[in-house]
């Protein structure tokens, strides 16, 4: 999606320009026709007030709670990320204590498959595509782990510790490589949607005679609806867009504990 291709300072401005743009066109369109009806009605405020107030309620417990679950959404990733960097971490530290050429052979296989996770993984699931080449990557790890055949029941023990590792890993990267797809159902964004015009439909029905008071006071609730969209957005896809999850925890890992 081009709204997820777009840098921060970029793509923040323009969508809650065009929501201001959008709550500020409803309420001139409703504007005219809010002063005709409501002069002389002493019943318009009184009712408006009642439907805006229960609306405040309902939208705005929705949009937390919404708010809440992509937030949640967006750690849980983050989690799973770290956990298999970590499984990683611990497998390369396994991996010395074979003996050559099996531990160098185990230890090019995992900086491979992690520069492989940094370079090509990461992109694609920034696109929003499932990656799957790293596969290979890890049938090269598969292969060397279970092809040692230990001497001595210290490297046999040794070698049981890591292929639990390394089982670890593999589940640890399939929760990663699954997340990638993990965004709301469109009918929360469509609840969310629906109920922000709602918002600037409600805003333009109040009677107000100052046209520049008006547009003030809209336009800042617009700003806040913009802002809270924008973040629920943001959180929707884990590692798209300009709030998501970085290879950090791989390139960390590169460079600290693959490196020695």
């Amino acid at each position: 999606m081009w709204f997820y291709d777009l840098p921060v300072w970029l793509s923040l401005p323009g969508f809650v320009l065009g929501f201001l743009l959008l709550s500020w066109a409803i309420l001139l369109v409703l504007r005219r026709w809010v002063l005709r009806v409501s002069k002389g009605n002493a019943e318009w405020d009184r009712i408006l007030g009642y439907a805006m107030a229960t609306y405040g309620v309902f939208y705005g417990v929705t949009v937390a709670l919404i708010a809440a679950g992509a937030y949640a959404n967006f750690t849980s990733v983050d989690t799973l990320v770290l956990h298999e960097s970590s499984s990683l971490a611990v497998l390369y530290r396994d991996a010395s204590g074979f003996p050559a050429p099996a531990a160098e052979d185990l230890h090019t296989a995992i900086r491979d498959y992690t520069r492989f996770v940094i370079e090509t993984d990461w992109p694609q699931q920034a696109q929003g595509i499932v990656p799957e080449d790293s596969a290979d990557e890890v049938s090269r790890i598969q292969t060397v782990l279970f092809a040692f055949e230990p001497s001595t029941q210290a490297q046999a023990s040794l070698q049981q510790e890591a292929i639990a590792q390394f089982n670890d890993f593999v589940e640890a990267r399939r929760s990663r490589i699954s997340a990638t797809t993990l965004a709301l159902p469109g009918m929360m964004w469509i609840v969310v949607g629906v109920g922000a015009i709602l918002n600037a439909v409600l805003v333009g029905l109040i009677e107000v005679r100052n046209l520049r008071v008006h547009i003030i006071m809209s336009g800042l609730i617009a700003v806040f609806v913009a802002l809270l969209i924008y973040t629920i957005a943001g959180f929707d896809h884990p590692y798209s867009g300009a709030i998501n999850i970085t290879p950090e925890y791989y390139e960390d890992l590169l460079q600290g504990v693959l490196a020695k």
